[in-house]
């Protein structure tokens, strides 16, 4: 049986798209490979943490061990000069925590990451063997480094020019722990959070490609597939890193759905209906991060109705009672 570790982090709120992702990845794991699956958090309950390994156990091939971080990253969350704070509560302290496998994981020399904003399409167990040789960790390149001039703007002159071509995204991670733990890079990345001079836009993903300096390993597209892709790619103006055939490829044949973004929770995402298959089977329940879905046209109207039919009984019950006093007062006479 092939052992691999795979580890996430997220805050309580992201508990259900979590219980989505974990069955996913189990769903469609091969028979031969088991899963060590950890949770680094902050404020799970124990009512979500049972919700998620009530998932994980209807499979025989994984386990899942919660780790209480304790606030070891509240105050770098603070002062680290972040810019996604607070932005739509899209980003906590639990975003870096994904950045120091080596603190919380010494057992191992190498692991996986992933966010649970996913659905694993495929069996993904082949990403363990990449060789990460010198480097430090393998990641999906970002394909709207060249379109998108925002997309890192906040770099720095410096580490722009370093990173304009090599910038991984997140999603998906295999970080080299032996590397990271013989090189202390867990330290630099302390450095970098601390260094107020330096903006953190995408948080512990600018840690860590600023960190890395460029030793990175790159994986497929396909591995952080994002739903939207298809219609950029029908602007004549879209332009990428990757080929044509390699986005098209990311879009017909993924590996993981990436709802970076576009959350299929608030109703904004393509391909929401394949998360919701899984939500409904589960029979999760909708928490305060679902968007309530707009109101079409014709229950607007509906309820428009429905309002006028109610002034108007209102009003008849007015008369109706108007009319009795009148005429008893009438026959009274």
């Amino acid at each position: 049986m092939k052992k691999i570790p795979i580890f996430f982090t997220f805050n309580n709120d992201y508990s259900v798209p979590a219980a989505v992702a974990f069955y996913s990845l189990l769903n469609k794991a091969k028979q031969d490979v088991y899963y060590e699956m950890y949770v680094l958090h902050s404020d799970i309950t124990t009512m979500n943490q049972k919700l998620l390994q009530d998932i994980v156990l209807k499979f025989k091939n994984a386990k899942l061990s919660f780790i209480d971080t304790e606030g070891y990253f509240d105050d770098f969350w603070i002062n680290g000069n972040f810019a996604g704070h607070n932005t739509r509560g899209q980003f906590t302290a639990d975003t870096i925590a994904r950045c120091f496998g080596v603190k919380f994981f010494p057992q191992y020399d190498k692991i996986i990451y992933s966010d649970v904003d996913v659905i694993f399409m495929d069996d993904i167990s082949e990403l363990f063997d990449i060789n990460l040789d010198d480097k430090y960790i393998a990641g999906v390149k970002n394909p709207f480094m060249k379109w998108s001039q925002n997309e890192l703007s906040h770099l720095s002159k410096e580490n722009f020019n370093m990173l304009k071509d090599s910038y991984i995204a997140g999603g998906i991670w295999v970080l080299n722990l032996k590397k990271i733990r013989d090189d202390k890079l867990e330290d630099r990345m302390i450095e970098i959070i601390k260094d107020d001079t330096i903006i953190k836009r995408w948080n512990d993903q600018d840690v860590v490609n600023i960190a890395c300096k460029n030793k990175v390993a790159y994986i497929p597209l396909n591995y952080i597939s994002y739903p939207y892709l298809a219609d950029l790619l029908r602007m004549p103006d879209f332009i990428s890193h990757y080929s044509r055939d390699e986005m098209y490829d990311s879009i017909i044949n993924p590996k993981i759905l990436h709802f970076a973004a576009e959350k299929p929770w608030n109703g904004t995402s393509k391909k929401a209906e394949i998360w919701f298959e899984i939500f409904d089977y589960l029979n999760l329940p909708k928490t305060r991060i679902f968007t309530p879905a707009p109101k079409s046209a014709h229950e607007i109207k509906l309820k428009k109705y429905k309002k006028l039919f109610n002034l108007f009984s209102i009003l008849l019950i007015v008369l109706s009672a108007l009319l009795i006093v009148l005429l008893s007062i009438y026959f009274i006479k």
